[in-house]
C-alpha cells in the first residue's frame, strides 16, 4: 500500500511538471499551412471561422493566440495585434468542368445562379466578397442568389457538391479540393487587403508568447509563401 503511494505521488509530481499543451486558434483558412510550422512546445491548433474564434478568445477560450483571417475589433480590449503573417487574395471558383460565370458578369446570371460566399461578419472571406462586389456594383443584384458558408472551406464544398454554382474563396484554397477549379481572381479595382494578424492575449503565458514570437519568425512566413500566402499586400 504504502508503494502504491509513493508511486501515486510520484506519476503526480510528473505531470505537474509536464509541459502544458499550447492551442492556438488559427482561420481555417491556414490549415494545410500550420500543419507545417513547428512552434515551440506542444501545440494543438484550434481551425475556425475566424469571428468565432474571436467570440470565443473573448469568452475565455483556452487560446491566448490568435492568426485570423481577417482584423478582430472585438480583441482590442484583450489581446494585442503582434505582426501580419501573411496576405491572401479572393478568387472566384467552380465545380470542376461545369460552365463559368465571371465576375462583370455575376449581376447579370440567371435567377437560378447560386454564389456561396461565407457567413458575414463571423467569416472573413464572407466580408471581403461583399466587399468586392458592391465595389464592381453587383452587390445588389447578386445578394438575392448567395448562399453562406459556414467558413471559407465550407463555401469550398458547397460549390465541389453542386449546392452553389460558383463561390468566392482565398487563392490558397483552390488547391484543397479537386472538385472545384479557379474562374479568376478578383478584379484589381475591387481587391480587398486580406492579411491574416497574429493577436496575443495580454495575459498570455510566456510559452504562448513564444509560439506567437515563432508564428512571427521570417521562417514561419516562408511555410506560408510556400504554400502560396503572398509575403506583401495583394
Amino acid at each position: 500500500m504504502k508503494r502504491a503511494l509513493m508511486l501515486l505521488s510520484a506519476m503526480l509530481v510528473s505531470c505537474k511538471h509536464s509541459p502544458a499543451t499550447i492551442t492556438v486558434g488559427a482561420a481555417i483558412s491556414l490549415k494545410e499551412a500550420t500543419a507545417e510550422l513547428k512552434p515551440p512546445g506542444d501545440v494543438e491548433w484550434a481551425y475556425g471561422a475566424s469571428g468565432d474564434l474571436a467570440s470565443q478568445m473573448e469568452r475565455g477560450a483556452p487560446f491566448a493566440v490568435l492568426v485570423a483571417a481577417g482584423e478582430q475589433p472585438r480583441l482590442a480590449k484583450i489581446a494585442t495585434e503582434q505582426c501580419t503573417i501573411a496576405w491572401n487574395t479572393l478568387v472566384l471558383v467552380k465545380r470542376r468542368g461545369s460552365a463559368s460565370v465571371a465576375w462583370s458578369d455575376l449581376a447579370t446570371a440567371p435567377t437560378s445562379f447560386r454564389l456561396a460566399i461565407g457567413l458575414a461578419p463571423q467569416v472573413p472571406a464572407g466580408v471581403y466578397a461583399e466587399e468586392a462586389l458592391r465595389k464592381l456594383g453587383a452587390w445588389d443584384a447578386v445578394a438575392p442568389k448567395v448562399v453562406r458558408g459556414t467558413n471559407v472551406r465550407n463555401v469550398l464544398d458547397l460549390v465541389a457538391r453542386g449546392e452553389a454554382d460558383e463561390g468566392v474563396v482565398y487563392a490558397t484554397d483552390v488547391a484543397v479540393s479537386k472538385d472545384v477549379e479557379l474562374v479568376a481572381e478578383v478584379p484589381a479595382n475591387a481587391r480587398p487587403n486580406v492579411r491574416y494578424p497574429v493577436y496575443v492575449a495580454n495575459a498570455a503565458r510566456k510559452e504562448e508568447k513564444d509560439v506567437a514570437d515563432h508564428l512571427c519568425a521570417p521562417a514561419a512566413k516562408r511555410v506560408l509563401a510556400s504554400h502560396g500566402f503572398l509575403d506583401h499586400p495583394p
